[in-house]
């Protein structure tokens, strides 16, 4: 095994591990061939069976995980349910490990660990030390990308010592990146250090030359941030030796961009300039727009420091139009704060007032998305623990099942023979019985039978209606209590809600106490909007007539829009009004605002981000409509037969894990319909939703 000492000289360093690479080149080419490789498969499945064909469907799911992860949960569910027919002694947990890796893959976090909880589960029952080792990596992996540094920690550790145990190196190596990178973010950097290191010299002993370049761009990003520049400038020249050998230029171009910065950071302008130039030709031919914007920065970077204004600000420029483009708010956060710079050497203070602007108001939105992934990891860990949870009573009640299961059987076998004696003995008694009775004495006792029936039947009916007086009084005594209690509980939490806009005024609070507070208002808000919709549901229940008053339509859609528009923003949802007059409208303005307050927030909740909201409403001589219009994932004939119905939850799920009690539709038909109004719906499942509401006029206007 050939080890290269990152304290050698870089150009001996580089010679050393090219004579390694090209020893392998044979081998590495033929690695590199992937879809190669994918389209063997493919051919080789057709006249596959049973274990073969078993191990080909695992192999496409594995392949297909970056660029298809759609095609990976294809191939693995056909690759489980085959094991299963197979009635597979291990292995099958490998096919659940590579569903789970691709929902991670699609951002689906909760399915993903579904899967690796399910794959531990079946590793663990099959003996499988290998996939428990793998299922234990995988979901520490989803814990860290989640910020549970505290829980991926253990899982890492299981699997770093099953890995050990069966000498298994790949890995091995693995587990020692991953818990490299939660020692670093924990600032223990020694051991950041020393298990990078020990990955990188598995990886070389391996001789797979995409995981050492991988474990090199790991090394050299890991000094860059701890300001060992040189050391960084190392490692990156290695992983560009063996880019550039397996001839891998998306990855190359990316490593050179590392190089750059690190040139940069260490005065050498012109090596800089040049690295970077080559890595930004082959990411504007492979037109890469992910990262484009950083390597335009980075241009830019280098430009301004070597004096060539114009040049710089022409980067900073294209970086700002393709951040834009792509939404990238970090790259384009830099943009504005570079040309902001630019601006202020060449003395013009209008843009650079107007770039300065742009990136503060940048940097609050990406503190607002920072809190919101907060809010969403916090939710995540709840969602975690429930369903641990769960599991956990699940495995002691099916423990407890199979015991009274058990234990049932045997009464049942009891129950039998006892059932078959005394039946034997009742049927003997019924034919005796059959032959000495007579039938008149049937007539008379069938008399006194329907005459006792009757006078039972008579006492519970006055037994029913006494009862049903009693449920009467108790449900409208249930009402009041529940108006009283739910308009108590407003002030209390109006009070709470106020006392934490109040500390959040004090700038003495750290920021642990400020998610906390903002943890508060979320909370507190849920319960207000709870609290509404059950007087709502009240005042639906005492059908309280509408209070019709005449308003302009326009400015109360502007007011609704505004008041949306937040919430619309944090998923970077575009809710606009396309068509709306300024006219006087004849209806009941509080009905209204129930109305358009929970088709709005049903819009927002279902639709997913990135995605637009439409809002139009106009008036004729007989009617005025509103028609609100969205992207959300619609409605099948199943959901649209409960779709006004109380407390029915649809098919459809928030895009943010937002809260949703099912009375939100109910609401608005009731509301529709007391205003003597119409409610359609036109929509098809995974195509959005449009619902237009039309209500009569019959006030006449000047």
């Amino acid at each position: 095994m050939i080890i290269v000492n990152p304290e050698v000289k870089p150009q001996v360093t580089r010679n050393v591990f090219i004579i390694l690479i090209l020893a392998a080149l044979p081998l590495l080419s033929l690695q590199a061939q992937n879809l190669h490789l994918i389209k063997g498969y493919k051919h080789n499945l057709k006249s596959a069976e049973g274990v073969t064909r078993f191990a080909l469907l695992n192999d496409l799911a594995w392949e297909y995980r970056f660029a298809y992860p759609d095609s990976t949960i294809y191939f693995g569910k056909e690759a489980q349910e085959l094991g299963l027919t197979l009635q597979m002694k291990k292995g099958i947990a490998r096919s659940i490990n590579f569903i789970g890796l691709a929902y991670n893959y699609k951002g689906d976090r909760l399915q993903a660990f579904d899967y690796y909880q399910r794959a531990l589960q079946v590793a663990t029952e099959q003996n499988d030390s290998l996939q428990i080792a793998h299922s234990n990596n995988n979901i520490g992996r989803l814990f860290y990308d989640q910020g549970l540094l505290a829980k991926s920690y253990q899982y890492f550790i299981n699997a770093q010592n099953i890995f050990q145990t069966l000498n298994d190196s790949s890995g091995l190596a693995y587990s020692l990146q991953s818990l490299a990178n939660l020692y670093k973010l924990q600032n223990n950097y020694p051991k950041a250090e020393s298990h990078l290191l020990k990955a990188y010299e598995i990886r070389m002993a391996l001789g797979n030359s995409r995981d050492i370049m991988s474990a090199l761009v790991h090394l050299g990003k890991y000094f860059q941030e701890a300001n060992q520049v040189d050391k960084a400038i190392q490692y990156f020249q290695l992983a560009d030796s063996a880019g550039n050998v397996i001839h891998d230029e998306i990855n190359l171009a990316e490593i050179k961009s590392y190089l750059a910065e690190a040139f940069m950071a260490n005065g050498a302008l012109d090596k800089a300039e040049a690295m970077c130039r080559e890595g930004l030709t082959v990411i504007v031919r492979k037109n890469n727009l992910r990262m484009m914007p950083q390597a335009f920065n980075t241009m830019g970077q280098i430009l301004l420091k070597k004096g060539n204004l114009p040049a710089a600000k022409n980067n900073f420029i294209k970086a700002l139009e393709i951040a834009s483009r792509i939404k990238d708010l970090n790259s384009k956060m830099e943009s504005h704060c570079h040309l902001t710079r630019i601006y202020e050497i060449e003395l013009n203070e209008n843009k650079k007032l107007l770039h300065h602007n742009q990136y503060l108001v940048l940097k609050d939105s990406i503190k607002d998305l920072d809190l919101a992934r907060k809010v969403e990891r916090f939710q995540f860990e709840i969602e975690i623990e429930r369903k641990e949870r769960s599991l956990e009573l699940l495995t002691a009640n099916n423990e407890k099942n199979a015991a009274v299961i058990q234990q049932q059987k045997l009464q049942n076998i009891v129950l039998v023979i006892i059932i078959l004696f005394v039946s034997s003995i009742g049927f003997s008694q019924w034919r005796n019985n059959n032959k000495r009775m007579d039938i008149y004495q049937k007539l008379q006792l069938q008399n006194s039978e329907i005459e006792s029936q009757k006078r039972e039947i008579i006492h519970q009916n006055e037994e029913l209606s006494m009862h049903n007086h009693q449920l009467s009084d108790l449900n409208q005594e249930k009402d009041t209590l529940m108006s009283i209690v739910a308009h108590d509980l407003k002030s209390p939490l109006n009070r709470i809600e106020g006392i934490a806009y109040l500390m959040e005024m004090d700038t003495a609070l750290t920021s642990k106490q400020r998610e906390y507070m903002a943890m508060i208002k979320n909370a507190t808000n849920a319960g207000l909007h709870l609290i509404t919709d059950l007087l709502d549901v009240h005042m639906i229940e005492e059908n309280i007539a509408p209070n019709f008053t005449s308003f302009d339509i326009s400015k109360f859609l502007l007011d609704k829009a505004s008041a949306f528009l937040p919430a619309a923003d944090t998923k970077n949802i575009h809710l606009h009004i396309s068509r709306v007059e300024n006219e006087e409208i004849y209806a009941d303005r509080d009905y209204l605002s129930r109305i358009m307050d929970n088709l709005l927030s049903n819009a927002i909740k279902f639709s997913p981000p990135h995605s637009a909201i439409d809002v139009s409403a106009d008036r004729t001589e007989n009617e005025f409509w509103i028609c609100i219009r969205d992207s959300g994932p619609g409605f099948s004939e199943h959901d649209k037969e409960n779709l006004f119905k109380k407390f029915k939850k649809l098919s459809a799920r928030p895009t943010a894990g937002e809260n949703s009690n099912g009375l939100g539709l109910a609401i608005v038909k009731t509301l529709v319909d007391r205003m003597k109004g119409s409610i359609e719906l036109t929509s098809e499942k995974g195509k959005g939703s449009q619902f237009l509401i039309r209500f009569p006029q019959q006030k006449q206007y000047a």
